[in-house]
């Protein structure tokens, strides 16, 4: 309860939750007598998680500059727009309804594109980690 209450507290106090377990960790197998095998496999297995925690932050980190985004919706939208005048003498009649189905999926496109920008912010992270 003393962990959890810790880690709580970490949480609070907006300080890096992970990090902090990943630390907690190393100190009880710090902190166990038997010096085995699996000890020594169990910090070599913090150890690269710990290292993968850093190369998530690195990617949470990394800024994408707005105008990526910007100018891509601004593409779609021009292109969306172009888009009917330039398959008429395909579609004829269909023009409409073929329109509205291309110009819905190559948004849907770039909106999940938009989202894959901040994965941590969309990812259901607490759901995962309760259970």
């Amino acid at each position: 309860n003393e962990d959890f209450l810790l880690i709580c507290n970490w949480f609070r106090l907006k300080e890096n939750v992970p990090l902090g377990i990943t630390t907690l960790m190393r100190q009880i197998i710090a902190e166990n007598e038997q010096k085995d095998s699996f000890t020594r496999e169990l910090d070599i297995h913090v150890h690269r998680l710990v290292q993968s925690l850093g190369g998530c932050e690195r990617i949470q980190k990394t800024p994408l500059p707005t105008c990526f985004t910007r100018h891509t919706s601004r593409l779609l939208w021009i292109w969306s727009n172009l888009l009917p005048f330039a398959i008429y003498p395909v579609c004829g009649l269909y023009t409409l309804p073929t329109t509205i189905a291309i110009s819905y999926s190559i948004m849907g496109i770039e909106d999940i594109g938009v989202q894959l920008e901040e994965p941590f912010n969309i990812l259901p992270l607490r759901q995962y980690a309760d259970n």
